[in-house]
């Protein structure tokens, strides 16, 4: 059995985890402040801490920042009620094991303790080998769910070193919110260079990425800098990394072994200092086996691997999406739209969400323009007549007219032609705006505006 010490200014809960604990036979000590829980873990020097993260003189953070400097052993599982997950990464930085939200679940804390202990066991083994311990903003990431306390808990971690990870999930699942959290907690003050791997034909993606130099090709009139120079120190951020032409996956494959890079035209090598994240909604062990991804880029890129969840995988947080997204949409356009009926919540999560959260932030912003006072009156369509799990966007009102007993016999061009064309006037003819909305690249918007004759140029 282990010594325990439990941090908690919350009495009925630090006598909760006194007697579960007791009753597994560990000696487990209490306080409710930093400096009463400080000086029992330098007299008893437990193995386990269950530090929690608010307390009357100070955060569980300075108690954790304390501990380390001075050396006091003991691993840490943070616990806190609030709502901040993005605590949870700052716990996990600075050494924290895990973390635990309130309300507990006394049997998941003691699974965590016992692994925390088997830990400990393990390092203690392994200690002869290597001591190695000598306004909120719109880009948070939202929710409570397990799944999502688990993206947390690995940006914490990766976030400690500088090793390329690959980022995976259905589009719209927030991959690039997830790159620059991690580059917020660990270079912040460096560039964060964002690359659209399908945005661009491979010609020209390989001058964005490499640069180029004066006369290389026909048009290149002066020398341009690429992103992997522009990157410095900090992070080049490879969007749709499964899109990336294969010669390029060749040239960003050398790149990465030997951190070297040439513009193209020149012959001058120039350093390349960034980690790399990737993102992609590919199955890239799919491509990898089929041929259309290379194995040992797949390998150099998947150092650190973080998957991200469905929203349909992680209904709990749809409450809290849709706050956060409602007052976004409510900046954005200058509305007060700031409440949401109890049945529109409640018909969320019956919902597929195939456009995952990026979908959710479209409708809310569509519904926020259409709500006349200060209640939201809809998120999903409800004239839509192939019904309430369809896939499809708002339609324009000519098309979806309750007067229109054709409408499902409309051709899919048709119906696409008409949602491009309300999408573009919706958005004042913002193409990235219109192109984040559609889920497609800006050549794509384009050609499909040039087929469907919807501007003349």
């Amino acid at each position: 059995m282990a010594k325990l010490l439990v941090i908690d200014d919350d009495r009925a809960a630090r006598r909760t985890l006194e007697l579960a604990f007791q009753a597994q036979g560990h000696e487990v000590f209490a306080g409710s402040t930093i400096a009463e829980g400080k000086e029992l873990w330098i007299r008893h020097e437990p193995e386990v801490i269950l530090l929690d993260l608010v307390l009357p003189d100070g955060t569980g953070q300075d108690l954790l920042l304390q501990a380390t400097e001075e050396s006091m052993s003991g691993i840490v599982i943070m616990i806190t009620g609030h709502q901040d997950l993005e605590r949870a990464i700052v716990a996990m930085q600075a050494g924290a094991f895990d973390y635990i939200h309130k309300p507990l679940n006394i049997d998941e804390l003691e699974i965590t303790v016992d692994r925390a202990l088997e830990y400990l066991s393990s390092k203690r083994n392994l200690a002869i080998v290597a001591d190695l311990s000598s306004h909120e903003p719109d880009d948070r990431i939202i929710g409570t769910s397990r799944a999502i306390i688990e993206v947390h808990k690995m940006i914490g971690m990766v976030s400690r070193g500088n090793a390329n990870i690959l980022i995976t999930g259905e589009s719209g699942t927030g991959k690039e919110l997830v790159a620059r959290a991690i580059h917020r907690h660990s270079t912040p003050d460096e560039p964060f260079i964002p690359v659209n791997s399908s945005a661009l034909v491979p010609t020209l993606l390989e001058s964005e990425l490499f640069g180029h130099e004066r006369g290389a090709f026909t048009g290149a009139v002066r020398d341009k800098v690429g992103r992997l120079e522009l990157a410095g120190n900090g992070t080049l951020f490879l969007d749709e990394i499964g899109d990336l032409d294969l010669s390029l996956q060749v040239k960003l494959l050398r790149v990465l072994q030997e951190r070297t890079f040439e513009r193209v035209g020149g012959t001058e090598s120039k350093p390349f200092k960034a980690r790399v994240i990737a993102a992609t909604h590919r199955d890239l062990d799919a491509m990898r086996e089929d041929g259309k991804f290379r194995e040992d880029l797949f390998y150099r890129l998947k150092v650190a691997h973080i998957h991200l969840p469905p929203l349909r995988g992680r209904s709990d947080d749809l409450e809290s999406l849709v706050e956060h997204l409602l007052v976004k949409a409510n900046r954005l356009l200058h509305r007060n739209v700031s409440k949401v009926p109890r049945d529109i919540l409640k018909s969320l999560s019956s919902y597929d969400w195939p456009g995952n959260v990026r979908e959710l932030e479209n409708r809310i912003h569509v519904a926020v323009m259409t709500s006349p006072g200060d209640t939201l009156n809809s998120i999903l369509p409800q004239e839509e007549p192939w019904g309430p799990n369809s896939h499809s966007a708002t339609l324009p009102q000519s098309a979806r007219s309750e007067s229109s007993p054709s409408l499902w016999k409309r051709s899919l061009q048709e119906v696409e032609k008409d949602h491009i064309a309300w999408v573009l006037n919706e958005v004042n003819d913002n193409f990235g705006e219109a192109c984040d909305i559609l889920g497609i690249s800006r050549p794509t918007l384009r050609r499909k505006m040039r087929e469907f004759g919807l501007r003349d140029d």
